[in-house]
């Protein structure tokens, strides 16, 4: 049971609508303000026109798109999960079993589509210029946001199931095996490291003001959350995500801000590459190594299911 403590005053929820509203009519205005389009731009000029043969860029995303696709078939024909959620009617933790569609409530599964939708694009974005053809504007708009927002949540996602997920499992004695399955390891693990190898083979040039749209990202995602809670569901996937917690605006604002500051650990790391490949593709491969894992501590789940 979730404890009554760990909620605010009765009106808790609409001061976080109003947080959530205020940033993003400010995000609208920053947008209106700023000339991204030029931005957009030459970060798709640089993916777009990388050093590296086009052939081996086009085969590097030609296999994660596919990887991305398959592990979405794998959702639907695995059958039910497993998600430990808050049910926001009755206010305690309780594990459900979604199936199809209803599996893509959690951050780890829009993680794993904004990969597909950037690989997507970038994929043919590359087949355009193989075919000597001009790329569209909207198609550019498409695959830097995409690529901005996949390499933020992906990094994010990353960190947290690796350092805050997968220790609870243990902590709490509960089987975090199924955590392992192939269409989890391309969210949790498999996202991060195609980006990665992304910025390697092309060495993105990458600017600030493009973390306004992990901000933007961010704000969805949790607007979406509370109209599943609220109209649809029933439920939180995650308990720190309702709107009635203490502290719950300042936590809804730290995951946008926390997408943005990781796109910002991929940029600096993208100009790090572009200086010194060698040097880049090492602190990248290191950063990686840090926030992925493929098998449990726990040695209970360590046997196959």
């Amino acid at each position: 049971m979730a404890s009554e403590l760990d909620y605010g005053p009765a009106h808790t929820d609409r001061q976080t609508f109003v947080a959530i509203g205020l940033v993003g009519s400010l995000l609208i205005v920053v947008y209106a303000i700023t000339d991204l389009q030029s931005l957009v731009t030459e970060s798709a000029d640089s993916l777009n026109g990388s050093r590296t043969p086009s052939w081996v860029v086009t085969s590097a995303r030609c296999i994660a798109l596919g990887m991305g696709l398959i592990a979405v078939g794998m959702m639907f024909r695995v059958g039910p999960g497993t998600m430990q959620v808050l049910l926001h009617e009755e206010r305690e933790v309780r594990t459900l079993h979604p199936a199809g569609f209803e599996k893509f409530v959690t951050f780890s599964s829009w993680t794993l589509l904004s990969n597909i939708l950037y690989f997507a694009s970038a994929l043919a974005a590359s087949l355009f210029g193989m075919n000597g053809g001009s790329i569209p504007q909207w198609l550019e708009l498409i695959q830097v946001n995409m690529f901005v927002v996949a390499c933020g949540s992906a990094f994010l996602t990353a960190t947290v199931v690796r350092y805050i997920i997968l220790p609870d499992f243990v902590n709490a004695e509960r089987d975090s095996q199924y955590m392992f399955q192939y269409h989890e390891q391309v969210m949790h693990n498999f996202a991060a490291m195609f980006l990665a190898v992304e910025v390697m083979l092309v060495a993105p040039v990458l600017h600030p003001q493009l973390a306004l749209s992990c901000v933007g990202m961010g704000l969805f995602y949790v607007a979406f959350a509370y109209l599943f809670a609220y109209k649809g569901g029933g439920y939180y996937a995650y308990s720190f995500i309702d709107p009635r917690k203490k502290h719950a605006p300042f936590i809804m604002l730290g995951l946008a801000g926390a997408i943005a500051v990781f796109y910002l650990g991929i940029l600096l790391a993208s100009r790090l590459v572009e200086w010194n490949v060698y040097l880049g593709s090492i602190v990248l491969a290191l950063w990686v190594s840090l926030i992925v894992q493929f098998w449990s501590n726990d040695p209970q789940t360590q046997s196959s299911s």
